[in-house]
């Protein structure tokens, strides 16, 4: 009986100092615009304050695999961008499952109105949960590919557009070469698709994604859909990097660049692009890490590679000055993705 009264109070003991171990932990100072909490920093990534006067980007991901009638898929692209001046937008908005989380993400932001929507391309995994949204929340007007593109994306586009109309919510075409002065100092460029191309059905309708560039002052974010780069697979039919590469040259250049179609593989991103588009940040959109080989593509052209599979949802914003400032909401697990080099989720990049 002793022996196990003697038990009972090493227990005790030894859950007592846990307690008061996990609590140092948990009570750590923080600095004045990063809060940390004890199973990640989502509450910081979407603290309002954390941002503001600045240029940000948040890249979402909702964790989940969607299931639809014909297969198992990942979860699609979705972020929110809120100005300098507090203009907000939102470039696409994943699968009609994924409609959710993102919605809560624009309230733990207080964004009650998005002045732009911006669709990149037609797909499900890009405007699925593009209702959800806007029934929640006012939007001012909408961007989309060529009519061409979104009329090849039959009831998908054609709901979308239908619903856009119900609510009266005006909306703009954008092709290659055309400009958009987003707000008073960030400015969108278009250099995908081409007018017409969209029309051709026998190039994957991937290819006729948005390639969009945000421009503050010396910073930038290039934003690609799900562009692929593979001329040979008749999946894609259409290297569509090496003609923007070909086409356009320096003019790509940006500092963070959203990886094409999800980190996938069988897009054959090319080196030639990293290497012409010279990102500090590669940001992947996906539920699973896809394919360690994108991965490291990023990191050998000298970026550093971000994932939502791996770092949840996080937001990079900045100055304007070239130099950016990463929040993310999780620690990386995976040793083989390396770890990131962070103090609480939180890491700055020159």
């Amino acid at each position: 009986m002793k022996k196990i009264k003697f038990l009972k109070k090493i227990s005790c003991l030894m859950l007592v100092m846990l307690i008061t171990l996990t609590g140092c932990n948990f009570s750590q100072s923080a600095s004045k615009d990063r809060i940390t909490t004890g199973v990640g920093y989502e509450d910081t990534v979407f603290n309002r304050e954390l941002v503001e006067g600045k240029m940000a980007v948040y890249y979402l991901s909702s964790g989940l695999s969607i299931s639809t009638w014909y297969n198992q898929t990942a979860g699609g692209d979705a972020m929110i961008i809120i100005m300098p001046d507090g203009t907000t937008a939102m470039l696409d908005c994943g699968h009609q499952g994924e409609g959710a989380h993102a919605l809560n993400r624009l309230k733990q932001l207080g964004i009650e109105k998005l002045d732009y929507f911006i669709v990149s391309h037609p797909h499900t995994d890009h405007i699925g949960g593009f209702s959800v949204i806007a029934r929640n929340v006012e939007i001012g007007h909408v961007y989309m590919p060529p009519i061409e593109v979104m009329d090849r994306a039959d009831v998908v586009a054609k709901d979308f557009i239908d619903g856009l109309e119900e609510k009266n919510i005006p909306y703009t075409h954008l092709a290659a070469g055309d400009v958009v002065e987003l707000s008073k100092d960030v400015t969108m460029k278009v250099y995908n698709p081409e007018p017409g191309f969209g029309s051709n059905t026998k190039i994957n309708l991937n290819e006729s994604s948005l390639l969009t560039k945000f421009i503050y002052k010396d910073s930038s974010y290039l934003m690609n859909g799900d562009i692929a780069n593979n001329g040979t697979n008749e999946k894609f039919n259409f290297a569509t990097e090496d003609y923007l590469v070909e086409k356009y040259g320096d003019e790509l250049k940006a500092d963070v660049s959203k990886i094409g179609h999800h980190g996938n593989a069988d897009t054959l991103s090319s080196m030639e692009w990293r290497e012409t588009v010279g990102a500090k940040i590669y940001a992947t959109l996906t539920t699973f890490p896809r394919d360690y080989g994108e991965h490291m593509k990023n990191i050998q052209a000298g970026g550093i590679s971000l994932n939502t599979a791996l770092d949840g949802d996080f937001v990079i914003y900045t100055d304007g000055d070239g130099t950016y400032d990463v929040q993310v909401s999780k620690d990386r697990a995976s040793m083989e993705y390396e770890v990131l080099d962070t103090k609480d989720g939180y890491m700055h990049v020159e």
